[in-house]
């Protein structure tokens, strides 16, 4: 499933304006159990974020480049890989041959406060626990809100048990708020047209004005003002909570 903002279709897609082949939009944000969140230089990724978009992708690593594969009807990864020798296989960190193409999570994010893009894309088990709570989240609240809402997430960290190595640690996508279209340009009066002067006798004439004094070094001019901070919330507006008998089916949703 794939869910995307501000026009997100049904059928899934990416976000509007980064439908295309290219996969990685903006900046590149990292995850490891032991330098947590990062972006591409290793400095801490903002949190919370807007997420924008999600997807799923398939990535095959050749020559230290990424190759990707964006259909909607994703190939099966297996049938890819069965057709390139073992021998062109690239090593991983285990020291054993990776195989090529696989199945990759894609999540699109906005730091609210500068409206700066990330990309989160990776290809482990946990990225996929991470990915597929998200998605669920996702489902549940539009089934409920309409499309048109979109989650605000803390970046975090969550365990889990592997088969082979143990306790790991894993990413995790933290919903704290949810928005949906719409915020302070929404909620800006209309401004009244000024009425039409009426005569009612003869105009008096009107005294010249006076001439605004020259600044002096005692006369200090006005400071200009401080224009509003820009924010991502300002376009947004928050969205009802859903309630447990909502999820349960015990009420109709407000729109049925």
């Amino acid at each position: 499933m794939t869910a995307t903002m501000p026009i997100p279709p049904t059928n899934g897609g990416l976000p509007a304006g980064l439908s295309s082949d290219r996969v990685i939009r903006g900046t590149i944000a990292r995850w490891s159990a032991n330098g947590g969140w990062v972006d591409r230089d290793g400095l801490p990724l903002p949190t919370p974020m807007l997420v924008i978009g999600y997807t799923t992708v398939l990535r095959r690593w050749k020559e230290k480049r990424a190759e990707y594969i964006t259909e909607q009807s994703l190939p099966i990864p297996d049938e890819l890989n069965a057709a390139i020798p073992v021998a062109e296989w690239e090593i991983g960190l285990d020291g054993r041959p990776r195989k090529p193409w696989a199945l990759t999570y894609v999540v699109y994010m906005v730091d609210l406060k500068t409206g700066a893009l990330f990309t989160f894309a990776h290809d482990t088990y946990g990225t996929m626990l991470a990915y597929t709570a998200l998605e669920e989240q996702v489902a549940v609240y539009r089934m409920l809100r309409g499309e048109y809402v979109w989650p605000i997430v803390n970046l975090e960290k969550r365990p889990w048990k592997s088969a082979t190595y143990g306790m790991q640690m894993r990413p995790h996508f933290q919903v704290v708020d949810w928005r949906a279209p719409g915020g302070a340009a929404d909620a800006m009066p209309a401004v009244s047209p000024s009425p039409t002067p009426q005569l009612t006798g003869p105009l008096a004439a009107t005294p010249p004005a006076k001439p605004a004094p020259a600044p002096t070094a005692a006369t200090p001019t006005a400071t200009p003002a401080t224009p509003p901070k820009s924010s991502i919330l300002d376009a947004t507006k928050p969205v009802k909570p859903v309630t447990v008998a909502e999820v349960i089916a015990d009420e109709l949703p407000p729109w049925a």
